[in-house]
């Protein structure tokens, strides 16, 4: 049977497609005031989690291709955020280090995510129905 009209509102994709652009804007005017974009400030969130990481590990964590995560880490890096350095175990892998003003960053900004959550007015059983779902859905598109 052929499809006739889309009725968006019903679409899981265009759900999660229209509420993670709302979710990112959101975002937007508080990560500007540090010189921030979404993706830059996942990968130093990651890093907050786990200093000295390679960058295929931080490709795992955050879901960043290598071409897409090398850019963001450059800008970074720029910023003097990061620094990439050559491994001591394999001198053709880098690892990402916090520097002292990456590190002073997550203090700077701890409050933006805190702040999202509160704008959501999710309770924690929501919070948890969203992520499960959502990570479900990540696994099987995988």
């Amino acid at each position: 049977m052929a499809v006739t009209e889309f009725n968006f509102s019903e679409m899981v994709c265009f759900s999660l497609y229209s509420t993670s652009n709302a979710m990112i804007r959101e975002y937007r005017p508080e990560l500007e005031k540090f010189d921030l974009t979404y993706p830059q400030f996942l990968v130093m969130m990651s890093l907050w989690n786990q200093d000295f990481v390679y960058i295929k590990e931080l490709s795992e964590q955050t879901y960043l291709d290598a071409a897409t995560l090398t850019q963001i880490l450059k800008r970074l890096e720029n910023k003097g955020f990061i620094q990439r350095t050559k491994s001591e175990k394999d001198e053709r892998a880098k690892v990402i280090v916090l520097t002292d003003k990456g590190k002073l960053l997550k203090k700077k900004t701890s409050h933006i995510f805190n702040n999202m959550e509160c704008r959501l007015e999710l309770t924690q059983d929501e919070q948890k129905e969203i992520t499960t779902l959502c990570n479900k859905i990540l696994t099987r598109l995988r």
